[in-house]
């Protein structure tokens, strides 16, 4: 089901600071071509955090991946992050869209789902709401998240400690609507 962009998401371009090394990395990842050529498969979700940009060492992923279980334990909503290093030319809005979709973010009929998407070398971000979280968490305040408490560390290249900070403020703010599991379908679970 697609959503209003307007009312789900926000893109806020990562303006990097530090230059990214001189010598090209090799892909992290291979994509594998939909119908059309700009179009990216979707990567496989791995749980709470798919760095498929590498830039966690596996002790950011482990502790950021025990913050989101914890908080999906309290709350039941879904918090997944995932880093590419390229979007290989597709926006930043298609591509978040449709791993969200493709994903399958938050609980069907809660839509309480958010997507964090860092494209590193692209240095664009975005925070990909599902409708059910709008009513607590808006445009204004992802952006507000995303510019003022993410991207001064994402400058750094502290790209755990940005998503940290930002995670907190979203959990924040979304604490005001917590799902009872009695709310939820009968075959739910975490990733």
């Amino acid at each position: 089901m697609q959503y209003s962009s307007a009312m789900r998401t926000i893109t806020v371009l990562l303006l990097f600071l530090l230059a990214r090394s001189s010598q090209a990395a090799p892909p992290l990842i291979t994509w594998a071509t939909v119908s059309a050529a700009t179009k990216q498969c979707t990567p496989a979700r791995e749980g709470w955090v798919n760095d498929t940009a590498n830039v966690l060492s596996s002790t950011e992923r482990n502790e950021l991946s025990e913050m989101l279980s914890a908080y999906h334990d309290e709350t039941h909503h879904q918090l997944v992050i995932l880093t590419v290093p390229t979007l290989s030319g597709e926006t930043i809005e298609t591509f978040s869209q449709r791993v969200f979709n493709c994903w399958g973010i938050g609980y069907k009929g809660v839509n309480n789902g958010i997507l964090i998407v860092l494209a590193i070398n692209d240095r664009q971000g975005r925070i990909e709401l599902g409708l059910g979280m709008s009513p607590y968490i808006t445009d204004a305040t992802a952006w507000s998240v995303m510019n003022s408490l993410m991207t001064p560390e994402f400058k750094q290249r502290h790209y755990a400690l940005g998503l940290k900070r930002g995670l907190e403020k979203l959990m924040q703010e979304a604490r005001h609507f917590v799902v009872q599991p009695s709310d939820l379908p009968a075959a739910h679970g975490a990733p």
